[in-house]
């Protein structure tokens, strides 16, 4: 794991960028391969990852994306909240360092995150699951869920809307 300089964002990102646009699949390659150098950590290789999407470069170390996972163009993910730090001011509390929370972010194996999401610090969301778009995700998002909104509800299980559309569904 090495930390990213400026160098390296610029080609990976512009890469991406560039490539997108003849074949999107070469983008979630790049992408795939820096942010795995950087120390995110992938449980196997993802389906597709947008070159439009915002990662919490904080510490990449923090966020966690499983086997199959596809995630839609403009998604922002966040491991930090410094919110306490600049309402605290407002008290006049005195901060010796900065009150603030640093979390993770998990996506399970197998889960798509719709376009426009936001996953918030310290939410996990779990196997197989369909993130509808523009969905704030905070907290735990049990396995096959269906999740919209904001703040996002759990609105449906993912296992029976498949179902819907194909004829046999392993038990």
């Amino acid at each position: 794991m090495s930390k990213p300089n400026k160098i390296e964002k610029v080609i990976c990102f512009s890469s991406a960028k560039l490539v997108c646009f003849i074949k999107p699949r070469w983008s979630t390659e790049i992408l795939y391969f820096f942010f795995k150098r950087w120390g995110m950590k992938f449980n196997g290789k993802p389906n597709y990852i947008s070159s439009k999407i915002w990662f919490d470069g904080t510490d990449y170390s923090l966020i966690s994306i499983g086997k199959e996972v596809t995630m839609s163009s403009y998604i922002r993910v966040l491991t930090h909240d410094w919110a306490l730090h600049t309402v605290a001011k407002a008290f006049n509390i005195d901060q010796q360092k900065p009150l603030g929370r640093i979390q993770g972010v998990k996506i399970g194996d197998y889960s798509f995150i719709g376009t426009g999401t936001i996953l918030m610090p310290g939410c996990e969301i779990g196997k197989g699951c369909i993130v509808a778009a523009g969905t704030v995700v905070r907290g735990k998002v049990p396995d096959f869920s269906i999740y919209a909104g904001s703040p996002g509800n759990i609105i449906g299980n993912s296992k029976e809307y498949l179902g819907k559309f194909v004829d046999f569904l392993p038990k």
